[in-house]
């Protein structure tokens, strides 16, 4: 093993060279406006023949038809828009699933609910913190019986 090692000389780092991007452009000149609008226009439409096809796919969704709307997509855009497209398009409709599902599970949470106070005698009992008590009135037990009829209905669309 050697010595202590020498040690350079202190300086002083220059301040960050990088380009600061703003949200907004400011100063366009007309043909500017009309290109940016040209390139959304484009852009948007191939987002939306993507959200087409990846709802054409159903349930069949795979990486593999992913790869394949990707190089559809690339000769009319370029690859890191392609990119950019699948991947908001990939999130929307996992986006839309979880919402469906959440959608499910308040329905089926209504149904049972519903359906448990309806099988409890009229008027009886306040119910507890985790179980609500029955129907007041027939009216009220009447409502909600059709309500119970409605809800299901929904369900049942929302699942087919």
């Amino acid at each position: 093993m050697g010595g202590v090692r020498e040690l350079a000389a202190p300086f002083v780092v220059p301040g960050p060279a990088g380009v600061a991007v703003r949200t907004r452009l400011k100063h366009l000149t007309p043909e500017d406006e009309e290109v940016l609008r040209l390139v959304g226009a484009h852009l948007g439409s191939l987002a939306s023949r993507d959200l087409k096809a990846r709802c054409a796919d159903g349930l069949e969704h795979s990486a593999e038809t992913w790869a394949v709307r990707k190089r559809e997509l690339t000769p009319l855009s370029s690859s890191r828009w392609a990119g950019a497209i699948t991947k908001a398009t990939h999130d929307q409709g996992a986006l839309a699933r979880r919402g469906q599902a959440a959608h499910v599970q308040s329905l089926e949470a209504g149904v049972r609910t519903i359906r448990h106070r309806l099988s409890l005698p009229l008027g009886g009992g306040k119910g507890t913190k985790r179980a609500p008590g029955g129907y007041r009135s027939q009216g009220e037990w009447f409502h909600k019986s059709r309500r119970l009829h409605v809800l299901q209905d929904r369900l049942t669309a929302v699942r087919a």
